[in-house]
């Protein structure tokens, strides 16, 4: 070893040294298994990160295989209050006397929240998602 390279990397200098007189004090037969369980652990680490991110594939597509039925879903439970509530608007601001009931008491929160979510929450929710990607694409 020469005392150039000392003085510009005094660690990697010392850590070759004691590697070495490790290996010369214990020998490669003893130093050959902890060396072998050290790329094994490192290996399962791999295996264990790629396996998080097949996982992490597997449920993205799982999610874009039920996105079609999920919508589906979410319009047939929005889309009947909506149309009740835009005919009961339309009736009784254009005095078309067309004959619809009006829910019961307790149902009108009800319709009131699915309606919030669809017309309200859900465009503002858009928006402050676009804004938020705008903003960090800046």
């Amino acid at each position: 070893m020469n005392l150039l390279g000392w003085l510009s990397n005094p660690i990697e200098s010392a850590l070759g040294a004691v590697g070495s007189g490790l290996i010369k004090v214990f020998g490669s037969s003893m130093l050959q298994p902890i060396l072998k369980g050290l790329e094994t652990g490192q290996n399962t680490q791999r295996d264990v990160a790629v396996q998080v991110v097949q996982a992490e594939i597997a449920a993205n597509q799982a999610k874009e295989a039920i996105a079609p039925a999920f919508k589906g879903l979410i319009y047939g439970i929005g889309i009947p209050p909506a149309v009740h509530f835009g005919a009961i608007s339309l009736s009784k601001t254009f005095a078309l006397g067309w004959p619809i009931e009006l829910l019961p008491h307790e149902y009108v929160s009800i319709e009131s929240t699915i309606l919030t979510a669809f017309f309200v929450s859900s465009p503002l929710t858009t928006l402050a998602r676009a804004g938020a990607a705008r903003l960090l694409k800046a």
